[in-house]
């Protein structure tokens, strides 16, 4: 099986090399020149978050919580690609811009975007170094790699297509990969024992219940569930630089829309089997462990081809995760911290920050492997910085304020960590969030009354 594994991630390569030939320039590079047809782009927007987390950590995590311990993923994550499509892709795609630094640049001044920009590359940090782990512990898995060789491998791997290919090659091998995703995960669901759903009485009361108790405080940690992956998601690199890689805006639209649907089908898929491990093995539950439940029921009930769709479908999803996810913040990095670097050519800054991304997540997957805990916190501290100044510059021209902008950046991250410090019922986000209003609308009253000042000096 190890080999069978092996050959599929070396067809992979393949097809990203292959992919790299179309690249000619810094364009091509970062948003596949804007040329991605629906399939492509659908297959690219699906891929945004689809990784070890949604497969591997969603299982358990309903397996242990029931459904309402899932509502950041996938349906959060639903409800972000869907809100892309309906709201976000027609500003993004007329946009004349190149990353998404450049907006807070356009709308707030070139402080905001010195802010903003280094707040969004911090945030992919900790995503594409789980993701590094998470292909380490499939290598070592079948080959007996030990783990920090393997995490190292793995970063070879990813980079030896996105280096060469960016987008193009991205784009390339997500749509191989999601094929092989989703038919790995519902083959893996047709080989469940017959009539497993005819135990579902046996499970809690509350188990499949969608909606919390009538309390607000329930509620609102139910919304900040919506909230993370689904608000906080938005203002970020790697969601305005899939959007415009499409061919035309109605692309990018319907793209995002179908892709929110695909997610919400394909990433019921793993909580089916996060279910039947409920069910049927609650003490792998109570015994822990670093192996995820749902490897454990492959393992056990799946004959051996299952077994090799499945780990197709898991490495898919992992490889396309953590090569999109590097070059989200190597497109920052490029355009919006080396962009006056003229010793290198456009194209050759790009491939040099996307090496120097992997580098960073390198180090960090292998000093700190406990780095799961950090997904959902890059999209909270998108959501208490970003957000608010992202809804002010596409839709209150006459609100936009260089200081508001910043003051909400700093006083939202500010309330969010105070009051996750000091342990409060309600989720933390919420304080951001509100930090973030109050903290532009002063910084807003702020710079006018300076205005007003210097007017009536002069």
């Amino acid at each position: 099986m190890g080999w069978a594994v092996l050959g599929y991630v070396l067809l992979s390569i393949g097809v990203g090399a292959w992919a790299a030939l179309r690249v000619k320039n810094s364009q091509d590079f970062l948003v596949a020149g804007r040329r991605l047809p629906l399939l492509w782009s659908m297959s690219l927007l699906f891929s945004t978050w689809f990784g070890s987390e949604t497969i591997l950590g969603a299982s358990s995590a309903i397996a242990e919580g029931g459904l309402l311990a899932v509502i950041e993923d996938p349906f959060g994550s639903a409800l972000c690609l869907f809100l892309v499509g309906v709201w976000l892709a027609k500003p993004f795609y007329r946009m004349p811009v190149r990353t998404f630094g450049d907006f807070y640049s356009l709308y707030f001044g070139r402080w905001t975007e010195r802010i903003a920009t280094p707040l969004m590359i911090i945030s992919y940090f900790g995503w594409i170094a789980a993701q590094l782990v998470a292909m380490g512990q499939v290598l070592t898995h079948f080959f007996g790699i030990p783990s920090g060789w393997a995490i190292a491998i793995a970063t070879l791997l990813i980079l030896s297509y996105t280096f060469w290919g960016g987008m193009w090659s991205v784009a390339a091998v997500d749509l191989l990969q999601n094929v092989i995703i989703v038919v790995g995960l519902v083959i893996l669901v047709f080989f469940f024992p017959s009539g497993w759903h005819a135990r579902l009485g046996e499970l809690p009361t509350d188990f499949l219940q969608f909606f919390p108790s009538a309390d607000g405080v329930s509620w609102l940690n139910y919304l900040a569930g919506w909230m993370v992956i689904g608000l906080g998601s938005l203002p970020q690199q790697d969601m305005y630089q899939r959007v415009v890689s499409a061919r035309c805006e109605k692309t990018a639209r319907r793209a995002a829309v179908l892709a929110s649907i695909l997610y919400l089908t394909i990433g019921l898929l793993p909580l089916i089997g996060g279910i039947f491990v409920r069910l049927y093995h609650p003490e792998w539950l109570r015994e822990g462990g670093e192996v995820a439940p749902i490897l454990r029921l492959v393992e056990a009930y799946m004959p051996a081809w299952v077994q090799v769709l499945f780990w197709g479908a898991l490495i898919s999803a992992i490889m396309s995760s953590a090569s999109g996810g590097i070059l989200a913040p190597a497109a920052l990095l490029a355009e919006n911290v080396l962009g006056r670097w003229q010793r290198f050519s456009p194209l050759g800054r790009a491939r040099l920050s996307v090496l120097l991304v992997a580098l960073i997540c390198l180090i960090m997957a292998l000093y700190e492997r406990n780095v799961y805990e950090l997904v959902a916190e890059s999209s909270i501290f998108s959501l208490v910085t970003l957000f608010v100044p992202m809804v002010v510059g596409l839709h209150f021209p006459h609100w936009r304020s260089n200081y508001g902008a910043i003051a909400s950046m700093l006083a939202g991250v500010g309330a969010y960590y105070l009051m996750k410090a000091i342990g409060t019922p309600v989720h933390s986000l919420w304080y951001g969030m509100v930090g973030a209003v109050v903290g532009y609308l002063g910084g807003l009253v702020a710079e006018r009354a300076l205005r007003v000042n210097l007017h009536a000096t002069a």
